[in-house]
């Protein structure tokens, strides 16, 4: 009997802005450790093997969505909300638990300047199963999660993000903005074969205080997501998502 096949996400047509630019920005993240919480461009350069030049332009982006911190030396280190919401989320745990209760793949996803990208995952121990890597960018004009951090941007932001899609497709922007909107009302959004075919996901927003700062995401085959099980799915993400959000509360800025 044949086994079954991995479904994996497609990587975004722009590199530059996608997934290789993602993957820059999460290795110099990931850089930081306890030993060594503060660093300068140049020790990150090195570390990392990452250009100069870019680097300064991967902390400029860290910098201004609130990831990085400098002083006046030139020395930078992980904000507290980046570690705050590690923290907290390995601390509770959710994430683990919700990929032993489902069965499936979860992701949790952040908007790192103009890309949705995974920044952790729990991966599931079928066969067949959603495949996503760290780092990996999703599309932001698709998919549960993409909504929920699109809806936690000001109108006039998100019309500038989704400006190419308007361009190309007014009524197709029209319409996701209006599922945006909802997904923000609600706190949550489901998506079906949005970005794969034969695959459905159940996301949920992740926040700290009044900020949306992530959606966690379960995607999974359509096989083990039939519609009497998708509330069930839906529910849990939802549980885990408030977890989350619970643990943040107690963290210190």
């Amino acid at each position: 009997m044949a086994k079954a096949s991995a479904v994996k996400m497609p990587p975004e047509a722009n590199a530059a802005h996608g997934c290789e630019g993602a993957r820059r920005v999460l290795a110099l993240m990931l850089t930081f450790s306890a030993d060594e919480n503060t660093l300068t461009a140049r020790q990150l350069a090195e570390r990392t093997g990452i250009a100069l030049p870019s680097v300064y332009r991967y902390i400029t982006l860290l910098r201004e969505t609130g990831l990085l911190a400098g002083n006046e030396r030139g020395s930078y280190r992980l904000s507290a909300r980046l570690i705050g919401l590690a923290r907290a989320a390995e601390a509770a745990e959710p994430i683990i638990d919700l990929a032993e209760q489902t069965g499936e793949t979860v992701i949790l996803v952040r908007l790192i300047g103009r890309s949705a990208v995974c920044v952790h995952r729990v991966q599931s121990a079928q066969q067949l199963r959603i495949s996503f890597e760290p780092g990996q960018s999703l599309p932001l004009d698709r998919g549960a999660s993409a909504r929920l951090l699109l809806a936690s941007l000001a109108p006039s932001v998100r019309k500038e993000y989704l400006a190419p899609l308007a361009e190309r497709d007014p009524e197709a922007a029209a319409l996701l903005e209006k599922k945006i909107v909802l997904a923000g009302q609600q706190g949550f959004a489901t998506s079906e074969e949005e970005i794969h075919k034969g695959v459905w996901a159940a996301s949920a927003q992740v926040m700290q205080g009044k900020r949306v700062v992530a959606a966690l995401t379960v995607p999974s085959p359509l096989v083990r997501a039939p519609a009497e099980q998708r509330a069930l799915l839906l529910s849990q993400v939802r549980t885990a998502a408030r977890e989350i959000s619970e643990g943040l509360r107690t963290v210190r800025r």
